[in-house]
């Protein structure tokens, strides 16, 4: 009997018609491979999760609830639905830093109406990480009664999704903004007046708000501490809000480890910075690491963190959908963008990307858009340049590679208990006996799909570059040269026009 069955024992004598099922054929064509994300950040004593508690967030605003309102960790889910409301995300509270980040603001008014300058109501415009609140001030309110007001206003439930809380000094001449969590993350919170065209501070309100910029923040959590809770879980996506060279290490080596082939749980990393041109350099420059992305920007009212959830949502589903698609010009929505004096030029945002971070763009409707999403990657170990992994694409697609030439031939062979032999032996139909030539046809199938959807080109160059045998030393293993040609991304357009007069 050439045919072997599995469950139907060879032995048997009580007549009847027996019939077992076997899917190591079944899959003809790739497989669905759903992506996972996990967003790592602060919550706030409101929260209703404890800290080091991995949560699924299936829908909008159940982050507030859980991490509380206006924290990183909240915040972040909440942009990352905004931008991808479909595929599957986690969140993870971690312990904060050891200091609050602070802004003060010293109003300068004149609205008393006895001195003839305002009769009626003064309108202001003031905007806390992005979000706008339309101060209604009356006439003859002195500085206490301002600062009052606005602290009441910051303060309301209406704005419960704001980072910060407000408070006044003693004399009740300065309103004080306090971030929501500890950490050296609140230094990048903003706060500014007057941001869209049009608006401007009334004649009422004096010449000028006196403002100091968010600081005071120390610290930041340990990273580290969210690796043990999801040890062999696959996560393709990991989004956190923060930059020191301790937290970058650590997800760097975690990906890293994740990725080779005996653990094989490819995941990426995005975060953001708040800087100059230089700034971004320096950081990025200190940095080299295939497995994670830097976005940078300076002077957008939206703090990094949300930056980094936008970044990491657009990134999660169009790498899903197609990891070989460029991600160039994708809406980033809900980010603000700096004012047109403050955006990197083209010169600045080229440098940018042979420095490790990625970069984005504004088109004319205000809109942020992703120009090119790299990666930290910049040398190889001798230190010489090497733009091998210097696009996220390039990972993704050999991640979807690997899961796809590993499912097919796990399912084919492996757990179907397949035995092992040269192809020279006289291999019988339905006998579960596998050799290197079957391996071999298996494999070409498979990358004439991933030709098909365009994952990869030149399939000649790889069937004829193809090596599958079998193993001198351990005769039960198969070893294998895949060479695939990946399919790259169009992104420069050079042309020259020879005109005639």
């Amino acid at each position: 009997m050439t045919i072997t069955f599995a469950n139907i024992p060879t032995t048997i004598r009580t007549p009847g018609a027996y019939a077992e099922i076997d899917n190591s054929r079944a899959l003809k064509g790739l497989v669905q491979n759903p992506h996972k994300v996990l967003i790592l950040g602060q919550k706030t004593a409101a929260g209703t999760v404890g800290k080091a508690v991995l949560t699924a967030i299936t829908r909008d605003n159940l982050a507030d609830g859980y991490f509380g309102p206006g924290s990183i960790l909240a915040r972040m889910c909440n942009r990352f639905k905004a931008n991808n409301p479909n595929t599957e995300l986690y969140a993870m509270a971690l312990s904060g830093g050891t200091a609050t980040a602070s802004a003060r603001l010293h109003f300068s008014v004149a609205l008393s109406a006895t001195a003839g300058i305002v009769s009626g109501v003064a309108t202001v415009y003031m905007m806390i990480n992005g979000e706008q609140l339309t101060l209604t001030l009356n006439s003859g309110w002195s500085v206490t009664d301002v600062n009052s007001y606005t602290k009441a206003l910051i303060n309301a439930s209406t704005y419960s999704n704001l980072p910060v809380v407000a408070s006044m000094s003693a004399t009740s001449t300065v309103l004080m903004l306090s971030a929501v969590c500890s950490g050296a993350a609140g230094n990048y919170l903003d706060v500014r007046f007057n941001y869209y065209d049009g608006q401007s501070y009334p004649k009422a309100f004096g010449d000028s708000v006196l403002m100091s910029a968010f600081a005071g923040g120390a610290n930041a959590p340990d990273l580290g501490d969210a690796w043990a809770v999801i040890a062999g879980e696959q996560f393709h996506h990991i989004i956190q809000p923060y930059v020191d060279a301790a937290n970058l290490t650590e997800i760097e080596d975690e990906l890293a480890s994740r990725f080779l082939p005996l653990d094989d749980l490819w995941g990426h990393g995005y975060t953001a910075v708040r800087g100059t041109a230089a700034s971004c350099t320096t950081l990025g420059n200190g940095r080299n690491s295939p497995h994670n992305t830097i976005i940078g920007f300076y002077d957008s009212p939206t703090d990094p963190a949300e930056w980094a959830a936008a970044l990491g949502a657009v990134a999660a589903w169009n790498l899903n959908n197609d990891p070989g698609r460029p991600l160039q010009f994708l809406h980033l929505k809900g980010l603000l963008p700096p004012p047109v004096s403050s955006r990197f030029d083209r010169s600045e945002r080229d440098i940018l990307l042979y420095d490790g971070i990625a970069t984005y763009m504004v088109d004319t409707g205000g809109r942020v858009l992703l120009e090119r999403c790299i990666t930290t990657y910049q040398s190889n170990a001798l230190g010489l340049p090497d733009p091998s992994y210097l696009d996220v694409e390039v990972l993704a697609t050999l991640a979807e590679i690997r899961y796809q030439y590993r499912v097919r031939m796990t399912n084919r062979f492996i757990t179907q208990r397949f035995k092992l032999a040269d192809d020279t032996f006289p291999v019988q139909p339905g006998s579960k006996v596998v050799t290197p030539r079957t391996i071999k046809e298996e494999t070409i199938a498979l990358f004439t799909i991933l030709q098909d959807k365009g994952l990869i080109e030149n399939l000649q160059d790889f069937i004829d570059n193809l090596v599958v045998e079998r193993d001198a030393a351990d005769r039960n293993r198969v070893n294998v040269l895949l060479p695939p040609d990946l399919v790259n991304q169009f992104r420069i357009l050079a042309a020259i026009v020879e005109f005639i007069l």
